[in-house]
């Protein structure tokens, strides 16, 4: 069924959301599986034989969360590519999702990395600054100028509680639509950035109500699903305290499959369809895709009629 494209209130943006969430259950579930399948073999294999070979335990931390990383965005590039087959109103695959996207996993997961990664990573080495000299002038130390203790301990409680969070936020919401853009359009970092940041301006609110949305109720699932497997590990653990450790680790490796592949389409879904409405605003995509699809259509004009 070929959809109608014109803008979408938030509301509406959310309801196609879920709709085509629901109706392509089975695909999306299955696009979030494949890379996930990765990232649960390292999982297990850290709890059987990896920590022998390497004994670090920050290091294989580590591994497992870019390991984990890298999933979620080959996920999202796929799912962008199935939402705009499904949103044009074309067929869509798990198979055709990942060989339209494969050219763009790469720099998919470079994009993301600057655009999600870096802001959060910024945000909590600010955090922790903030939080040590909040720390350092609660042990009575004075720091930088003597006697300024005071309004430098205000200004870093400020930036641990609002500027660190509302700088990731911000950057987070700006870039919001790199994935998308880079799958559909190409492009690299610069373009690909300028491209988002040019279509979400002037309606970042949106995007975060969006994001606040979505997130949420992803969470919500994550901990719902989640919840059983670790009242399992503590029921496991009071009977059988001494197997608790690989116990834990193979439930949370599958508590972790089983949440990732249910939820992680979800945001790109919708984040793949605030790109096409703000197209629509915008550029009058609407109009571009009939004007195509007129250009398209076999030219059989009707007979003259015989004298």
């Amino acid at each position: 069924m070929t959809t109608i494209l014109r803008p979408l209130s938030t509301s509406e943006l959310l309801d196609r959301t879920f709709h085509l969430y629901r109706n392509n259950f089975l695909m999306f579930l299955g696009i979030a599986a494949v890379p996930q399948v990765g990232v649960f073999a390292l999982r297990v294999s850290d709890t059987l034989w990896l920590h022998h070979t390497i004994p670090n335990r920050m290091a294989r931390a580590a591994g497992l969360y870019l390991a984990g990383f890298i999933a979620i965005q080959v996920c999202h590039a796929a799912t962008a590519s199935a939402v705009s087959n499904l949103h044009l109103g074309h067929g869509a695959s798990i198979w055709s999702a990942y060989r339209s996207a494969k050219s763009s996993l790469p720099r998919v997961v470079g994009i993301a990395l600057v655009a999600f990664a870096l802001p959060f990573i910024l945000g909590i080495l600010v955090g922790l600054v903030a939080f040590a000299i909040s720390v350092g002038l609660v042990a009575g130390f004075d720091v930088f100028t003597p006697g300024a203790g005071p309004w430098i301990g205000i200004t870093a409680t400020f930036i641990l509680f609002v500027a660190a969070p509302l700088f990731s936020i911000t950057w987070w919401v700006r870039w919001s639509l790199v994935v998308p853009i880079t799958v559909l359009e190409g492009g690299g970092l610069r373009s690909s950035m300028r491209r988002s940041r040019a279509l979400t301006e002037g309606r970042r609110w949106r995007l975060f109500v969006m994001y606040v949305l979505v997130v949420g109720l992803t969470w919500t699932v994550v901990v719902l699903l989640q919840a059983p497997f670790y009242a399992m590990i503590e029921w496991h653990g009071f009977l059988r305290p001494a197997r608790i450790s690989s116990i834990a680790a193979m439930v949370g490796a599958s508590s972790n499959f089983a949440s990732h592949s249910l939820v992680s389409p979800l945001l790109t879904i919708a984040l793949t369809l605030i790109y096409y409405d703000e197209r629509v605003r915008r550029e009058g995509f609407d109009l571009q895709v009939m004007i195509a699809a007129l250009e398209r259509a076999p030219q059989n004009p009707a007979a003259a009629p015989a004298l």
